[in-house]
């Protein structure tokens, strides 16, 4: 058993070095020093191999603390009277989410592919092996973020002691439920979106209740750890007794071809983009009086309308759900006066949560996998009008379909303000169409960046630093409005106007630049 663990951690860290030593190669200093040789040379091998395991620990660790550090100042800055509880309260119910969201045994890789398919090593103590070392990695790291955190909280060590045993019986539940969801249905269960997105609602509701003081008692919390402990039990039996993972595996590796990809990730990607054959046949009608670029666009929609709505109509389902909610506690619990103060002067939330909402990303996506990665060979396809025609139709298509849950938040905002007997039609007016502003704004965002970065490959990996830079950096930047507390009319305004000058100058910016920057990695 052992020595299968190394053989895996083995495999592992020469994949990593290899993979590092590649990307030294793609250098532009470096691609005309380090020739093939340079994969045979075992001094410089070593010393990678050598630092491959700090790197990845240090990694994982800064990740991990990243983690906690975010839960502790978000409880410190918004309920600083009520931190601990707070505190224990979100990280409580995350870990018990992480049960269903952060299962790791079925999850196909190359290092998985080589392991088992290539080098034939014995796939039930393989899967034992990567079981209890993944764990081992989890104990370690998040001991040392709950000591440290735990110790600013000046907790009771009973409750760094709960939290460590919580978060190793939850991954082993979650694993076995996993495992045994796929061997009844036959399939992973995150697949089905209804019942992954339903999950993930019930417990934002859960984890936000904090804002209207409501939260999960300490001695429960010890309580559920004690009842997961004796379950965790079960699971371990359960776990320990599968003899055929090699079987899993194949079938999985078989769905994914994991050997085309960086990991399974891009196989979920390329899953969400792919046209379905009910999907390519066009109703004639669409298409008449159609011309030109026109035409093609309205062809790529048709065909691809399951896939850019879906995800919006679940999006607007759950703002739906959002506001009913709302709604209950402001005429049942009398929270009136502190959502209606929420809506006139904490709206720069909006700017987040229209950054989450807003459907750009996969539509982009959609569109090099079925369109652009075949189109871009061709020469015409990459001259400034054809572009920037293109990208007008786009943006048109793209602001409808983000319009769905936009409206509906932009709705749900007005009964709220109604409901709170807010009286000024101007911030009502003006709080509405700021979300559709942000709603057109984001739709622009993304193809703009899409246009001036092209990022994918034909796998949709991401191939360009600068397009995950400017993705982190549109993160950053909407998170600093959450922070601000301005009157909504004045942000309304504001944003208005910076969404014109913003739309007028992208489509300068894609006229001038795409034409060089919108080409094949």
């Amino acid at each position: 058993m052992i020595k299968q663990l190394k053989q895996s951690l083995a495999i592992d860290t020469l994949y990593t070095t290899n993979s590092f030593i590649f990307l030294l190669r793609k250098l532009p200093i470096l691609k005309d020093l380090l020739t093939d040789d340079i994969y045979a040379s075992r001094g410089l091998k070593r010393i990678i191999q050598g630092l491959v395991p700090i790197y990845l620990f240090a990694k994982m660790l800064v990740i991990k603390f990243f983690y906690y550090f975010l839960i502790f100042s978000l409880s410190y800055y918004y309920f600083p009277n009520h931190l601990v509880k707070t505190y224990y309260h979100v990280l409580f119910l995350l870990t018990i989410l992480g049960m269903f969201i952060n299962n790791k045994m079925l999850n196909t890789s190359k290092k998985k592919y080589f392991s088992l398919l290539i080098f034939k090593m014995e796939a039930t103590s393989y899967f034992r092996n990567n079981l209890w070392w993944n764990q081992i990695e989890n104990v370690i790291l998040n001991t040392i973020c709950i000591v440290f955190f735990n110790t600013l909280l000046l907790a009771p060590i009973k409750y760094t002691i709960m939290l460590i045993i919580l978060m190793f019986c939850t991954r082993l539940i979650g694993e076995a439920g996993n495992i045994l969801f796929y061997k009844k249905n036959n399939y992973i269960w995150y697949s089905n979106t209804k019942l992954y997105g339903t999950i993930m609602l019930f417990f934002l509701l859960l984890i936000s209740l904090p804002v209207f003081k409501i939260y999960l008692p300490l001695k429960w919390m010890i309580f559920l750890t004690f009842l997961i402990g004796i379950i965790s039990l079960f699971a371990i039996k359960y776990l320990m007794n599968i003899e055929d993972y090699k079987q899993i595996y194949q079938k999985l590796s078989q769905i994914v071809d994991v050997m085309n990809s960086k990991n399974d990730k891009d196989y979920l990607k390329q899953a969400m983009v792919e046209v379905r054959d009910k999907d390519k046949k066009i109703d004639d009608r669409k298409l008449k009086g159609k011309k030109g670029y026109d035409y093609f666009n309205t062809i790529f929609f048709e065909r691809h309308k399951e896939i850019l709505i879906r995800s919006a109509k679940k999006y607007s389902l759950i703002g739906i759900g959002v506001y009913i909610v709302l709604i209950y506690l402001m005429i049942m619990k009398g929270y009136s006066e502190s959502i209606k103060n929420f809506l006139e002067y904490r709206l720069g939330w909006f700017v987040v949560i229209m950054y989450f909402v807003n459907r750009g990303a996969i539509i982009t996506q959609a569109m090099f996998f079925n369109c652009d990665h075949a189109m871009l060979t061709y020469n015409f396809y990459r001259t400034p009008a054809a572009i920037l025609e293109l990208f007008k139709k786009r943006l048109t298509t793209i602001t409808k379909v983000n319009l769905l849950p936009a409206l509906v938040i932009g709705v749900g905002n007005i009964i709220v303000l109604l409901i709170a007997k807010e009286t000024n039609l101007w911030i009502i007016g003006t709080t509405f169409l700021f979300i559709i502003v942000m709603s057109i704004f984001f739709s622009i965002h993304y193809l703009v960046i899409y246009y001036l970065m092209q990022p994918f490959n034909k796998e949709l990996e991401v191939k360009k630093a600068s397009y995950s830079f400017a993705t982190l950096i549109t993160y950053i930047v909407c998170y600093q409005f959450a922070n601000m507390t301005i009157n909504s009319l004045t942000l309304s305004i504001g944003g208005i106007i910076f969404t014109i000058i913003y739309g007028i100058i992208s489509l300068r910016l894609v006229y001038y630049y795409a034409p060089k920057t919108f080409k094949l990695n």
